[in-house]
């Protein structure tokens, strides 16, 4: 009878264990689940933020305009909004010389050209935290 109560604790014990082990594995699996939605998220930002480096490189505000224009989403990730200039006569019809309204989110904003961009966005930058960064 002593044997058997015995028995029946160390079932229970068991079972504790093994029950604990189950719901450390699925909240990892939870958490892992939700980490993944988040990479995913960044790595779609990230990729807007690429692009629009990649654009201020080879001064195509056109394309930063055109993804902006086609979603709400890369408006809030980039740290520009590009308009097109209105109500001027354009003098000259090159793309490289028409007029963009190039606003600092948050910030500064100035009429700007993809002329200008192209031979002003590379270089080195120093970040806050110190780093150099080429574009």
């Amino acid at each position: 009878m002593e044997n058997d109560k015995l028995d029946a604790i160390k079932r229970d014990m068991k079972q504790k264990q093994v029950d604990i082990i189950k719901e450390a594995v699925r909240l990892t699996l939870e958490k892992l689940e939700v980490m993944e939605k988040i990479k995913d998220v960044l790595q779609d930002q990230l990729k807007v933020l690429k692009h629009d480096l990649f654009d201020l490189k080879d001064g195509r505000l056109d394309r930063i305009l055109e993804r902006q224009s086609l979603s709400e989403d890369v408006k809030k990730v980039s740290v520009v909004l590009v308009t097109k200039t209105t109500g001027q006569a354009v003098t000259n019809t090159s793309p490289w010389y028409e007029d963009y309204e190039f606003k600092l989110v948050g910030g500064e904003s100035c009429k700007i050209n993809n002329s200008l961009t192209k031979t002003h966005a590379s270089g080195s930058y120093k970040l806050k935290d110190g780093t150099i960064r080429h574009l």
